[in-house]
Formats: structure tokens, C-alpha cells, sequence
């Protein structure tokens, strides 16, 4: 009898040392503490970027619903974006998060913007719904949401999270080295606009960091906020060495080249309007292949100064952290 007894009090204390061990609580990037499943099998991410930190460290198969930058309609996405996630359709959301929607979903963990969602995780805490709020702008911010992300995905994401920041790292300190020994009058002064040719980047903005990160200078570096109205006069002031253009919106360096009013200006007369290219994620964004991104202006500001193999880091940074192998035709359109 007392066998017995001493059997079913050893199976109770290891069902609760199970139960126990069954959750874990992580410190999110707006500072909460939030207790999340150790095995979670479906993620909800309603915040754009963190939906590809969820695929980059192999847990893209757990989305059940996913924002997208850049993307609000399945049938507009490349079709890379298409190819690589076949589920495209059924899982794009965008706009405003439905709390009652999110709750139906069933989603053992969502994830939202630590700058925008704070209302719609007090109310899904409330409801019992772990919410984990992400904050990726910055590079520093970047590598903190993949380490916070492997944390929460477990043992195989963490992997994923050490080898991509090693990577990341290993990029930006050789393109860093490349360029060490450039003049600050030789370094390109660069003019980063959005969606309209009357918009720019500002100096706060993670493009700004990108364009400094690979050794070039933003002429809107003075310039406070988000995207900031500029008109004509402003930038025939600047006189960028080269214009960039956002992968998404409805500019076309066309637009800029073919228009008498800035051909007075040193990019459009060496021909360096450039939008940036993009297969899934926009590379001006802090995404992941925001790595890439370095890398391409880097290669595209002094191409015979940068020695790292823009097109082979592009083949296998896609290969590894998005587990797509690109076509030929695919890598081709990194090529600056």
C-alpha cells in the first residue's frame, strides 16, 4: 500500500515539475514581463517586421496569421514572395489588429509593435493571450529581436539567431574595414527618398543608419522625425551624389532622370538613381536581409572598394535564413 502511494505521489510531483517546466517568461523589448508556452506551436504577428524574424529563425510553418511590410495584398508580392511562402493568401493581414479576431485565431503567442500596440496587448493579456511587443529599429535593436525571438522559439531558433548575428556582425565590420581608408570628401553623399519624390528619409530614420553603415553620408542627416517633406529647391541645395529609391511605392528613377528640373544634380548627371531591389522583406527596413541592404549600397556607393561577394551573401542568406534557394534571375537583381 505504502508503495503504492509513494508511486502516485512520484507521478504527481513529476506532473508538476512538467507543468512547471511548461512555460517560461522573457523580458519583451517594451519591457514587459510576459510568461509564454515552452512549446509554442502557433504565433499571430500583427507587427510587419517581426513576422520576418519568425521565418528567419525557422518557425514560419507556425503563423497562422502574419502582417507583412510593405505588403497588403497577396496578389501584388513578387513572385519570390510567393514561391517561398505558398500559405501567402491565407495568412496576410494588415490594418488596424482585431482583438476578437486574434482570440478566435487561437494563437498561442502574439506578436505586435512595441511602438503602436500597446492597447491591443493590455486588452489580449487581459483575455489571457500572451503578447510579446518588438522593437527592431535599430541595428542594435535588430540583433536584441532575434536573440528575444530565439529565446521564445527554443533550442533550433537559437542556433539560427547565433549564426545569423555572427554573420551579421562578420558584414558590417568587413564592409566597415573596406572602407576605413576613405576621405570624408571622397564618401558619397547620398539622398534617401520614399514614396513620393517630395519625401525623404530623415537623420533619425533606419535608413540613415544603413546609408552610414555603409560608408556613405545622408544629406538629410539634419533632419528630425520620419519621412520629411522636401521640395526642389532643398535638394538642387544638397546636391546628392546618389539618390535612392525605396523598394515599394510608385517612384521609378525614371522619374528623376527623364525630369528636366534635377538634371543639374551630380546623380542624375552620373546616372546613380537607383531603387533598391527586393524579393520578400524591403531592405531599407529593419528586417533581417537589412544586412543585405549595407551591403548593396556599400557595393553600389564604391564597388571597387567593398571585397565581400554582394550576389553570393544574397544566395546564401536566403538559403539559410529563409530556406529558399534563389534562381540565377533572382540573385541577378541585387547586382548594383
Amino acid at each position: 500500500m505504502k508503495s503504492t502511494k509513494l508511486a502516485s505521489l512520484i507521478v504527481l510531483l513529476l506532473a508538476l515539475a512538467v507543468a512547471a517546466q511548461a512555460e517560461t517568461t522573457i523580458v519583451d523589448q517594451a519591457g514587459y514581463d510576459v510568461t509564454v508556452p515552452e512549446s509554442i506551436e502557433s504565433i499571430a504577428s500583427v507587427y510587419g517586421i517581426g513576422t520576418y524574424f519568425v521565418y528567419s529563425l525557422g518557425a514560419g510553418d507556425r503563423l497562422i496569421t502574419a502582417y507583412y511590410i510593405g505588403w497588403k495584398s497577396a496578389s501584388k508580392a513578387t513572385a519570390t514572395m510567393q514561391r517561398w511562402e505558398p500559405r501567402l493568401s491565407e495568412l496576410l493581414s494588415f490594418g488596424d489588429p482585431n482583438v476578437e479576431d486574434l482570440v478566435a485565431g487561437g494563437a498561442d503567442i502574439v506578436l505586435a509593435d512595441g511602438s503602436q500596440h500597446e492597447a491591443v496587448a493590455e486588452q489580449l493579456r487581459d483575455l489571457g493571450i500572451p503578447v510579446v511587443l518588438l522593437s527592431a529599429e535599430s541595428s542594435d535593436a535588430l540583433k536584441e529581436t532575434m536573440q528575444l525571438m530565439a529565446t521564445v522559439l527554443g533550442e533550433e531558433a537559437q542556433a539560427l539567431a547565433d549564426s545569423f548575428i555572427e554573420t551579421y556582425d562578420r558584414v558590417l565590420s568587413t564592409v566597415t574595414s573596406d572602407l576605413a581608408s576613405l576621405d570624408d570628401d571622397a564618401r558619397a553623399r547620398v539622398l534617401f527618398l520614399g514614396t513620393s519624390v517630395n519625401t525623404a528619409a530623415s537623420g533619425a530614420m533606419y535608413q540613415t543608419e544603413l546609408i552610414e553603415a555603409a560608408g556613405g553620408v545622408s544629406v538629410t542627416e539634419g533632419l528630425s522625425g520620419g519621412w520629411n517633406e522636401v521640395n526642389l529647391e532643398q535638394v538642387l541645395r544638397w546636391d546628392p551624389d546618389v539618390i535612392l529609391i525605396p523598394p515599394y511605392g510608385p517612384v521609378q528613377p525614371s522619374d528623376i532622370l527623364e525630369n528636366p528640373d534635377w538634371q543639374s544634380l551630380q546623380a542624375v548627371q552620373s546616372g546613380r538613381v537607383v531603387r533598391m531591389p527586393r524579393l520578400i522583406a524591403p531592405m531599407d527596413t529593419p528586417v533581417p536581409e537589412s544586412m543585405l541592404g549595407v551591403l548593396w549600397m556599400a557595393s553600389l556607393f564604391y564597388p571597387d572598394n567593398v571585397t565581400l561577394d554582394l550576389v553570393q551573401e544574397v544566395v546564401s542568406f536566403y538559403e539559410i535564413y529563409y530556406g529558399l534557394t534563389l534562381t540565377d534571375e533572382e540573385a541577378a537583381v541585387f547586382s548594383p
